[in-house]
């Protein structure tokens, strides 16, 4: 009863947020009657020995007072945000000019922002090291610092193509000879709570020192980023790593000290890479113990080897135990990323079992630098035997997570498809991502906002390996999430035309309304007959336009609903069907059903997206749509584009065949010269017997 009351709570002060958000967008430049909308219309004070009643000056927005008026533009304008953490902030007035346009008094107002904001955030650049820098340093920290709220503090050189945005910085010789008065420096800001050393070189003898004056003088301090090492294949080791590390976690015993309790966000990308299980054991007992409240623990996102998600340098080759102490003590996560933990089930479970309220952002994957042969060397007995069946493509209940998830509103899972076809030795299993996975997230985050399978590939992916296991089952389960918005994925899954049918037919019956429109966007894997035959992409389509043309608009209720669906279908194949096949379909089945659907849902957009089209004919489809929101509406049903990228082997070689000859292959690839469908038996992996060597090569355990 009291977790129905609470969701029925979440519901309600979601729509009123949302409506509010509406209203206020829309009518940014008139904000002052709105506000006098939301206010008592009238003041009415009684003047005292007398029996007159004076009316209060009107309210406006720029009346408001400045801490009020920031947290309305923080509501109201996009991008503009005022916390210190996760991110950095960056100045208002790029996002507030069109604000100021709207009056004088306006104007005003956001002129005292952007002060507040350079009188709160502090940089300071040491580039060259010279008497005259440092004292325009100090001088500058003895004028403003009291008020400092955020310090980003810059040393050395950019690196040559970094074009201004750097991530890291580079030593410098000028930098490192001289010697600055940190300690006096931090002492002028009590005040501060954010410190951003990511753009001073991690082998620089100012990092420990900045640290160590952090630690003594700025005991509200909340916000604390240090930096990644420059070039990431190299091995970070030696005394520098192991001083900087040890500044930080005597300091960290200092924040636990101070006025406002100890660091909510701690950015620590690299450690001694050459002792990892010890480093790593240091690292996260230490976070469990000074730093209970902890919500960022992010310095694995600034550890990836470029910009996708599922290379971390960033490894905590813990034991069980040492997860178990973190995962006890730091319950206040608000976001956490999977890539730099052991890719194993009694992880999994351990991370379920100590609920995360305030949990709502989590990414999933299994870190493709990873070696378990290094981790079952170090990680003691104890754990090894713990994971002996169950880590690696041999974990099965990556589920168990969701468990302590409860408030979790974004779900985000990567995999690289391009290596996960092509490595001889996979870290993880893609159907572990399948109807149990999903069904899981369904019972365990009832909060859930949108949830993505993204490609996090470098290279064009040109053998598709399905998801087999995610069917209909983990489509419809997902159906029953009211806040549910958004589901995408790149990776193929195996659903059919009945179950996106059902799935979109039982979102419309609920009618949750927290959106207004809802996507769903899939790539269709399987193939007839196996490896080379027709892609079922075909079928599905055929499938959901019979359906949907077997029941009027009206039962239907896409149309009156005030959530509006757009369905994308994508063919992840490189196969390209013949033209004798491609004409039937599309004389036969793919048009007449295209048009009877539009008659019978006259405000329903479809559009098939196909390439190198000559009449009926065409060599792909690469994308099917279906869209109720009124800006696709005049959209045309099919969409043509030229293909001339020569595939090879993906290339269908019936097109230059004698037709005696054609039919038959035809025949053998599923194609059925009447455009029907053909049966396939098959629901292999796609693996076969050079699967079952890998897996011989990859078991550290001799099994």
């Amino acid at each position: 009863m009291v977790e129905s009351q609470k969701h029925l709570a979440h519901r309600l002060l979601g729509t009123v947020l949302k409506l509010l958000h509406t209203a206020i967008l829309r009518c940014l430049f008139f904000l002052e009657p709105l506000l006098l909308l939301l206010q008592p219309i009238q003041l009415v004070l009684m003047a005292p020995g007398k029996g007159k009643r004076i009316k209060s000056p009107r309210a406006s927005l720029p009346s408001l007072p400045l801490s009020v008026f920031s947290l309305v533009m923080e509501f109201a304008v996009s991008d503009y945000d005022q916390p210190l953490l996760p991110r950095a902030r960056s100045p208002p007035g790029k996002y507030l000019r069109d604000v100021a346009l709207v009056s004088k008094s306006w104007l005003h107002s956001v002129q005292q922002l952007t002060t507040q904001y350079n009188r709160e955030t502090m940089a300071i650049r040491l580039k060259l090291g010279g008497k005259e820098e440092i004292k325009n340093i100090q001088q500058k920290v003895a004028l403003g610092g009291a008020a400092v709220r955020d310090l980003r503090v810059f040393i050395g050189k950019e690196e040559k193509y970094s074009f201004g945005t750097p991530d890291y910085t580079l030593l410098s010789t000028e930098t490192e000879r001289v010697n600055v008065d940190w300690d006096s420096m931090l002492m002028e800001m009590p005040g501060l709570r954010r410190l951003d050393l990511g753009l001073v070189p991690l082998e620089s003898k100012h990092l420990p020192k900045l640290v160590r004056a952090a630690g003594k003088h700025c005991l509200q301090l909340e916000i604390l980023v240090l930096p990644r090492k420059a070039k990431q294949k190299k091995t970070v080791k030696g005394k520098k790593i192991e001083v900087v590390m040890k500044e930080l976690y005597a300091a960290m015993g200092w924040f636990l000290k101070g006025g406002r309790g100890v660091l909510k966000q701690l950015t620590v990308p690299t450690r001694d890479e050459a002792k990892p299980h010890r480093s790593g054991t240091e690292f996260l007992e230490n976070v469990a113990k000074f730093c209970p409240s902890i919500e960022y623990l992010d310095g694995s996102e600034s550890a990836f080897d470029g910009c996708e998600g599922v290379r971390c340098e960033d490894k905590w080759m813990v034991s069980l135990e040492t997860w178990e102490k973190f995962n006890r003590a730091c319950t206040s996560l608000r976001e956490f990323h999977w890539a730099p933990v052991p890719f194993a089930d009694p992880f999994f479970r351990v991370f379920g079992e100590y609920p995360k309220p305030q949990l709502e952002n989590l990414s999933i994957t299994a870190n493709l630098l990873w070696s378990w042969k290094e981790y079952l060397q170090s990680c003691g007995d104890e754990t090894a035997a713990a994971i002996k069946d169950c880590y690696g493509k041999r974990a099965k209940h990556i589920a168990a997570v969701f468990s302590g998830c409860p408030e979790l509103t974004n779900l985000t899972v990567g995999i690289d498809l391009q290596d996960y076809t092509d490595s001889p030795t996979r870290h993880f299993k893609i159907d572990a991502f399948g109807d149990e996975f999903w069904g899981a997230v369904a019972a365990h985050c009832p909060l859930l906002e949108r949830f993505a399978i993204r490609n996090c590939a470098n290279f064009e992916v040109l053998s598709v390996s399905p998801i087999r296991t995610f069917t209909d089952a983990a489509l419809l389960s997902l159906a029953d999430l009211e806040y549910l918005y958004s589901i995408e994925t790149n990776a193929a899954v195996m659903c059919t035309g009945n179950g996106f049918f059902e799935y979109m037919h039982r979102v419309l019956a609920a009618n949750t309304c927290y959106e207004d429109w809802r996507l769903l966007e899939l790539s269709l894997g399987g193939q007839e007959n196996g490896f080379f035959g027709v892609p079922r992409f075909y079928t599905v389509v055929i499938d959901l336009l019979r359906r949907l043309a077997e029941i009027s608009e009206e039962d239907f209720g896409a149309a009156a609903s005030s959530q509006k669906l757009d369905v994308y279908l994508s063919n992840p194949y490189h196969t390209k069907v013949s033209q004798q096949w491609s004409a039937v379909y599309m004389r036969e089945q793919l048009r007449p059903l295209m048009n009877r659907v539009k008659e019978v849902h006259p405000s329903l957009s479809l559009n098939a997206s196909v390439l190198n089209r000559s009449r009926d004919s065409f060599t792909k489809m690469d994308m099917f749509s279906l869209s109720w929101h009124p800006r696709n509406a005049d959209r045309d049903m099919f969409y043509n584009s030229v293909d001339d990228t020569d595939y090879g082997a993906f290339s269908d070689p019936s097109d230059h065949m004698p037709p005696g000859m054609q039919n038959l292959f035809n025949e053998l690839l599923g194609y059925n010269s009447q455009g029907g469908d053909s049966e396939s038996d098959s629901d292999e992996d796609g693996d076969g017997g050079y699967i079952d060597e890998i897996n011989q090569r990859d078991n550290f355990w001799g099994l």
